[in-house]
């Protein structure tokens, strides 16, 4: 135990990473929704808001290489990460998991332990902060959905070696609607669709992470990829099964309770795309996109092969 009575690498069972499971995507992907779904488990306890302080710019990836101070770091955590209001009014941060006294005493233990061993230091402050989520559920794990976590998951890895990561991935055309009609993406669907691959790439950049030319690519028993149209429609039961067991988790009343009701094809707008497209719009935007599969194809994007067989699926429907 630590000296203010709390559970310390001894007796913390997310100490390690065991039960802590790292769901990240390309925005607009399925990531709430998954998160929502394993939160349902009796192992997993959901953090509601995305923390983003552990893989964000500026945040603990940041911190860890040098690139900023940790006085820069615990300002930006006590100011846009407390509390910030989002463009369309609703207010997000982690003053919605604790009490300002809790946050001030997690960075005094943080700024007191970070100078002697900066990664134990980060190790435990992301506990002190995400950690009562699950103590306050009474559950050993913990899922957390930001979306850049796998962009960053060489840090958390680092962290956590034994940390698990889920790739909500979602087809390009969808994601690209989807986030077309926000205000904090491109407006345009086809110009989405290459935000969209950027995205993929800079995943693939995390997930691939390399120093002086050698690569530490996450391991395959820790990283999974989920392709929504799967999950939710063409391959259901077998994508749900998969999950469960790369998690290595039982199937319970509670998962699939949500499974069953809340992940269908209607409630994820499956091929909303097509439906918000007409005429020759909607025939550059599937030229546009099977261009920008191949590319990933060429690149070797761990995310490819999910989507070129979604393609191929929809080829041999006629859709």
């Amino acid at each position: 135990m630590r000296p203010d009575g709390r559970a310390g690498d001894d007796g913390c069972p997310l100490a390690r990473g065991d039960g802590l499971v790292f769901i990240g995507g390309t925005g607009r992907s399925g990531t709430h929704t998954l998160a929502q779904l394993l939160g349902r488990h009796s192992r997993l306890a959901e953090v509601p808001i995305e923390a983003r302080f552990h893989c964000n710019k500026l945040g603990l990836p940041d911190l860890l290489e040098g690139r900023i101070t940790a006085r820069s770091f615990t300002a930006k955590l006590r100011g846009f990460w407390w509390h910030r209001v989002r463009v369309d009014g609703r207010p997000r941060g982690l003053y919605n998991l604790m009490r300002h006294a809790e946050l001030d005493a997690a960075l005094e233990r943080f700024e007191a332990a970070y100078a002697d061993d900066p990664v134990a230091g980060c190790r435990e402050l992301f506990l002190d902060l995400l950690g009562p989520v699950a103590e306050r559920a009474g559950k050993p794990g913990l899922v957390e959905m930001s979306s850049h976590n796998l962009r960053a998951s060489q840090t958390l890895l680092r962290l956590f070696p034994e940390a698990r990561f889920v790739h909500a991935l979602r087809d390009g055309r969808d994601s690209a609607a989807s986030v077309s009609g926000k205000t904090w993406g491109p407006r345009r669907v086809g110009a989405a669709i290459g935000w969209w691959a950027e995205r993929l790439r800079a995943i693939e950049a995390g997930i691939r992470g390399s120093e002086d030319g050698a690569e530490f690519a996450i391991p395959a028993r820790r990283f999974h990829v989920v392709l929504l149209e799967d999950l939710v429609g063409f391959d259901r039961e077998r994508s749900y099964e998969r999950l469960l067991g790369f998690l290595g988790l039982e199937d319970e009343p509670g998962t699939r309770e949500f499974f069953a009701t809340e992940m269908t094809a209607e409630r994820a707008h499956l091929g909303r795309w097509r439906r918000q497209l007409r005429g020759p719009g909607r025939a550059w935007v599937r030229r546009r996109y099977e261009w920008t599969v191949a590319a990933l194809e060429r690149e070797d994007n761990h995310a490819a092969p999910a989507l070129r067989a979604a393609l191929e699926r929809e080829r041999g429907a006629g859709l």
